[in-house]
């Protein structure tokens, strides 16, 4: 465990391979190991950094300060400690959204831009996943918690094709995870997300992935991404649930591959 002092809490972060810095920000699960598919190809070629939300893994877990922006902050105060000026970033799920952040406050530290099965702002329908997400939290706890998360995220074709690895990434949620309160204040935190209006300021190279099977974030999302980055490219992946970069890696990590040769 290795972990930085960001000012006002500790975050835990990974950091390995040589050359360009190429910075993970995981979803709402919030752990790096989310990432597992990744930072052994990217860091081939890449400095590779990622880290644990506040409120998750081994880094702090205060009861509440939780917002995407507070997370995006986080990222630059680990960046500033790294000595890494600028970075190409991957963020997934709510840390799409604190990618949008990054993209917007500070364009400096930023090559391009690499949106993977997120969303734009809360709907209807985000909304009532959400909610009955933090339902589940409140009224059976934790670990139901986790398991009924994994239906929306993994969806039914990494459970038939990759259930052992899915096992894997839950325990390591469950050795981690913050307190119902905590769960709860992240959950709020992706409901109060809105750059919506300010997305078309992002001028950076930005490609946007999504999945056709993706429950929680369905292709639409990133359709409306799309419509508001002039400089960005869609791809949609036939499978792989809201992780694909799990569960269709190698079809993801191409897409990137050749993105990130192109920037």
């Amino acid at each position: 465990m290795t972990r930085i002092n960001t000012g006002d809490l500790f975050i835990n972060y990974s950091d390995s391979g040589e050359g360009d810095a190429f910075l993970f920000i995981p979803g709402l699960t919030g752990i790096l190991d989310a990432w597992d598919f990744q930072i052994p190809h990217f860091e081939k070629k890449y400095r590779c950094i990622s880290f644990d939300h506040r409120g998750t893994g081994e880094s702090d877990k205060p009861l509440n300060a939780y917002s995407t922006d507070l997370i995006a902050k986080d990222a630059i105060a680990l960046m500033d400690t790294l000595d890494i000026d600028k970075a190409f970033v991957a963020g997934t799920s709510t840390g799409g959204c604190v990618l949008q952040n990054l993209a917007l406050d500070y364009p400096d530290r930023i090559k391009a831009c690499i949106f993977s099965n997120t969303w734009t702002k809360a709907d209807e329908y985000m909304t009532r996943v959400q909610t009955s997400r933090k339902h589940i939290a409140e009224s059976y706890g934790r670990e139901e918690y986790i398991k009924f998360s994994s239906l929306w995220t993994a969806g039914w074709t990494q459970f038939k094709n990759m259930y052992d690895n899915l096992l894997e990434l839950e325990a390591k949620q469950k050795k981690t995870i913050g307190s119902v309160e905590v769960i709860s204040s992240r959950l709020d935190m992706t409901l109060s997300h809105d750059r919506l209006s300010e997305l078309h300021l992002i001028k950076k190279p930005s490609l946007i992935i999504a999945a056709k099977d993706d429950a929680l974030t369905p292709p639409y999302y990133a359709e409306d991404l799309q419509s508001k980055i002039s400089n960005s490219k869609l791809v949609i992946l036939d499978e792989g649930g809201h992780y694909s970069y799990r569960r269709s890696h190698c079809e993801w990590n191409n897409a990137v591959d050749s993105f990130l040769e192109e920037n």
